[in-house]
C-alpha cells in the first residue's frame, strides 16, 4: 500500500475533492456525507504523488517504505 493516510482533521471542512480528481487510479473517493476524502482502493495506488501534490491542505501521507522519487516529464 502506498497511500497510507488522509488526515481527516485537515481534510474535514475542505472536502475540496482535488485529490479525487487528481488520482488516475480512482484510489480516493469523496465521502459526501462526511465531506472528506477517503482511501477506497489502496492496493491500486501507483505512487504517482498527484493526490499529495494537489492537496491544498497537505492532508495526504504516502508510505515512506513504498515511496519513490517523483519523475517529471521533460517539456
Amino acid at each position: 500500500m502506498a497511500i497510507s493516510n488522509i488526515d481527516p482533521e485537515l481534510c474535514l471542512g475542505s472536502g475540496c475533492g482535488e485529490c479525487v480528481e487528481a488520482c488516475l487510479m480512482d484510489v480516493i473517493r469523496l465521502d459526501e456525507d462526511e465531506d472528506l476524502a477517503v482511501i477506497k482502493y489502496p492496493a491500486d495506488c501507483q505512487i504517482c504523488y498527484l493526490c499529495q501534490v494537489y492537496c491544498p491542505v497537505e492532508a495526504i501521507t504516502i508510505t515512506p517504505q513504498a515511496s519513490r522519487p517523483i519523475v517529471l516529464a521533460w517539456g
